[in-house]
């Protein structure tokens, strides 16, 4: 891994938020992606082009979180991560780091591993967990809840079909990506079905992990955390939108008002890091971080609201 890389994975963390493994969310961004397709199912074939592209993406993130998840949770997996990193050293740069905690060793063996085929992914997941796919073929939701009522029906219901299908979604986006072709490279009438291969796998991958790694989980935390974390985004964005009407006003120092800024981030990362470290390793962990970060961010919208109504040229 280039020294330069580091950099780059340190500010996908910080765009990621807290959260490894998103295949829930993911789930219901790749759903809302196909209803944007049927509803422009009239326009020019260009825009199907960008999904193909945009579910590889999401596959890659979903899979890289699920290694360095895995890989960061306990001294069995982070041995078999070693094998994926194909002799990679961590040098002294990568090291000062993980001391600093912007990186983990999670996320050195996440990216270092190539992902450019169905192949390569399954390779990758058969390393770090045991008879992986004979587990996806049997995958199902794990909620603790639920429990006497397993082994529920399997997420994947024809599993060489899922991944053939996923094996033609890497092959289209290969093209689109590399080449210029001068005639269509799938029909968009396979959306439908490339778009059911992603969501199996990732829903039936997600619960491979958390059989992994916890057995069940409750149903109601993971309801709560993604809650917690909706309530984070819809205040970012208002803090967003705050920022852009104090920077517009007139005779504000706007070099000032960015470097505040930044150190206002520096600051609630690190009080909401505190007030979340006394749940950390626990299910409930996310949710209080989210909701700790979200009750500062809310805080600071007020600030910048009051700023604006009282700044002398308003």
């Amino acid at each position: 891994m280039r020294r330069t890389s580091y950099q780059q994975i340190i500010e996908q963390r910080l765009r990621r938020g807290d959260h490894h493994r998103l295949g829930m969310e993911l789930v219901s961004q790749i759903t809302a992606l196909r209803a944007d397709a049927v509803s422009v199912s009239t326009l020019r074939s260009s825009f199907f082009e960008f999904i193909p592209i945009r579910y590889v993406t999401t596959l890659e993130v979903f899979i890289r979180g699920i290694v360095s998840e895995l890989v960061d949770s306990s001294e069995a997996y982070f041995e078999r991560g070693e094998k994926l990193t194909k002799g990679a050293k961590v040098d002294l740069t990568f090291a000062a780091h993980v001391d600093r905690h912007e990186l983990t060793l999670g996320d050195f063996v996440a990216h270092s591993i190539s992902l450019n085929s169905i192949e390569a992914v399954l390779n990758v997941l058969e390393t770090l967990v045991v008879d992986f796919s004979e587990k996806l073929k049997l995958a199902h939701p794990r909620w603790l809840e639920e429990r006497e009522r397993w082994p529920l029906p399997p997420i994947i219901k024809n599993y060489n079909n899922v991944i053939g299908s996923l094996s033609k979604l890497y092959s289209v986006r290969h093209i689109l990506t590399h080449e210029l072709p001068s005639l269509p490279v799938f029909d968009p009438s396979e959306i439908d079905s490339l778009t059911e291969a992603v969501l199996c796998f990732i829903e039936a991958t997600d619960w491979v992990v958390v059989e992994s790694l916890h057995g069940a989980i409750p149903k109601t935390q993971i309801s709560m955390n993604i809650g917690a974390r909706d309530v984070l985004i819809e205040e970012e964005t208002k803090l967003a939108e705050a920022l852009i009407e104090v920077t517009a006003l007139e005779g504000i120092d706007k070099e000032n008002l960015r470097a505040l800024q930044a150190r206002w981030t520096e600051w609630a990362d690190a009080q909401t890091n505190l007030v979340a470290s006394q749940f950390h390793g626990g299910s409930m962990y996310a949710m209080i971080w989210a909701s700790e970060k979200a009750e500062l961010t809310r805080e600071r919208t007020a600030q910048l609201v009051r700023l604006k109504s009282e700044w002398m040229d308003a």
